[in-house]
């Protein structure tokens, strides 16, 4: 196996592992009852007089069913007026608001929590913020219905320094809500009902432009360990076991219950219908997390709840955690996102160019030998044998490594893995801008808008076709001195590995092909620099 064939092996090995990175890149609840209503009607109210047409027993009780209203219309008619408590929670930055939430008295329940810092991308033409109430959150009910809780506060709220409850009351049944400034937390403790806690099925709206549904909402929990499952391939409802904590999430957004003791809790899962799965706590005391997936604001709740940031395999979790303190801790003087990726490629490429020295000069050595090494080839045809015997005399003593060339490259691979898993998960590059018509980190750079998915691409980028351009130059000016059908494949892959890589990067987030043509660039100059280095020697 010549040296560009190793290298070409190499590349494909790269493929596989991205591919795979790539296409493998989340006991019962509390049911509503239905409501059974039941009217007491004095017997004498059901004496029919006689007349000359009796009317038969199941027309007489439909039309007494009939004329009987539903719990919402009595409440609405006679005591109850649904009042909309509007909660606002500041940044600790001046100024600033994080949330602004709406609570009702019917229930008891979250109907809105607008996070006023994210975008809603499918609307972004209305400049809407992302919204994670599509279905009413921790709605009380009885047999007759939602519970018509009385408020005597205030219908907007500011939540103080020293933070603010809002409370609702039905009886000697109490719910309480509080709410603590600066953080997307707040508690919920309810006296007096007897009840689980639920999130419902597909409350999480769809905040990312052509999102795919395929894994976009998942569900998260933490036993001994951190789980996790994918909406759609959750089928009924089930028992999770006890937990510290549950979730349910979308790709940038989530929203976890925690029992507010350090006891765990019974939970289950349930369909999403579509959307986001449903998630109930066996607790009438929680602590609630509703915001976006931060690395640094999940390790801020403890209980292990950044686990559900997915850094990748045991190995490359590591690595990938360093890039990305290094991105948001090191780098945070920079203000722009792009800029600080760009710092990070070469500050990686510095690290890994005794990598790249190495892998460079043996694919030289092992060009200058190839003649020597047809000859051996030819001379040796009949006699496998002694022809590798001949082979190795001639590796130690031209000082030549066969696989010298391959291995550093593959040894880059977990560094660039990790690269992936971080770039594709930083909720941070959501909606941050780099420069020109890149004005998202974490989408696709698109400098030809599609209307709809072509192949699986939204258009088509001008860095992934330059990344293209690169990888083709690499491999044009590295050269080899390959023969017959070593040499066809090698045209081959001259050509299908950079179209290939093109049309992958055109799916990256360009926070990652950003890196990546950066990277590369490096790499080229690098190359040409030991190319000439060796060709004065």
């Amino acid at each position: 196996m010549s040296d560009q064939s190793r290298l070409f092996l190499a590349a494909i090995l790269m493929l596989g592992v991205l591919l795979v990175s790539w296409f493998v890149t989340g006991k019962t609840g509390q049911a509503t009852d239905e409501v059974n209503q039941t009217i007491a009607v004095p017997p004498e109210s059901l004496f029919v007089p006689p007349t000359e047409e009796i009317l038969p027993l199941d027309t007489i009780q439909l039309s007494l069913s009939d004329s009987i209203p539903n719990t919402d219309e009595l409440i609405n008619e006679t005591c109850f007026e649904e009042t909309i408590v509007t909660v606002i929670i500041p940044s600790e930055e001046p100024g600033d608001t994080l949330v602004v939430a709406s609570l009702s008295n019917k229930g008891g329940s979250v109907t809105s929590w607008s996070l006023t810092n994210y975008t809603d991308f499918p609307s972004e033409d209305i400049n809407q913020n992302v919204n994670l109430v599509q279905e009413p959150w921790f709605v009380s009910g009885n047999h007759e219905g939602e519970i018509p809780f009385s408020y005597s506060g205030p219908d907007t709220v500011v939540v103080s320094e020293l933070g603010t409850d809002v409370v609702f009351q039905f009886g000697d049944a109490v719910k309480t809500y509080s709410f603590s400034r600066g953080f997307y937390s707040f508690t919920v403790q309810k006296i007096n009902l007897d009840e689980e806690t639920t999130i419902p099925a597909a409350t999480l709206p769809v905040t990312e432009v052509l999102a795919s549904d395929k894994g976009y909402f998942t569900s998260s929990w933490f036993t001994n360990s951190h789980n996790k499952e994918k909406s759609e391939s959750i089928e009924a409802l089930e028992s999770v076991g006890n937990v510290t904590w549950i979730s349910t999430s979308s790709k940038y957004f989530t929203i976890i219950l925690m029992p507010e003791s350090t006891e765990r809790a019974a939970a289950f899962v349930a369909p999403g219908e579509g959307g986001s799965p449903r998630i109930t706590l066996n607790e009438t005391s929680i602590s609630v997390f509703a915001g976006p997936k931060s690395y640094h604001l999940l390790g801020q709740l403890g209980r292990s709840t950044q686990d559900m940031i997915d850094f990748g395999w045991p190995v490359i979790r590591w690595i990938a955690k360093l890039i990305f303190y290094y991105l948001t801790v090191a780098l945070s003087f920079i203000p722009n996102w792009g800029l600080r990726i760009i710092v990070l490629a070469i500050t990686l490429k510095a690290l890994l160019s005794p990598l790249t020295t190495k892998s460079y000069v043996s694919m030289q050595k092992m060009q200058k030998i190839q003649p020597a090494m047809k000859q051996i080839q030819e001379k040796y045809a009949k006699d496998p044998k002694q022809q590798q015997v001949e082979m190795q005399k001639l590796y130690k003593e031209k000082g030549v490594n066969p696989i010298g060339g391959c291995l550093p490259m593959l040894l880059q691979m977990p560094v660039f893995f990790a690269m992936y898993r971080v770039l594709a998960n930083m909720v941070e590059l959501r909606g941050a801008s780099f420069m020109f018509w890149i004005n998202d980190l974490s989408r696709p750079e698109l400098l030809v808008h599609f209307n709809t998915k072509v192949f699986g691409l939204e258009g088509i980028g001008l860095m992934a076709v330059l990344l293209g351009i690169i990888m083709f130059l690499q491999q044009k000016l590295t050269g080899s001195s390959a023969t017959g059908a070593a040499a066809q494949q090698q045209k081959m892959m001259m050509y299908m590995m950079p179209i290939f890589m093109t049309f992958l990067f055109m799916r990256f987030a360009s926070g990652l092909t950003l890196y990546w043509l950066v990277f590369n660039i490096l790499t080229l100059i690098h190359q040409e620099f030991i190319k000439k280095n060796l060709a004065t020697e």
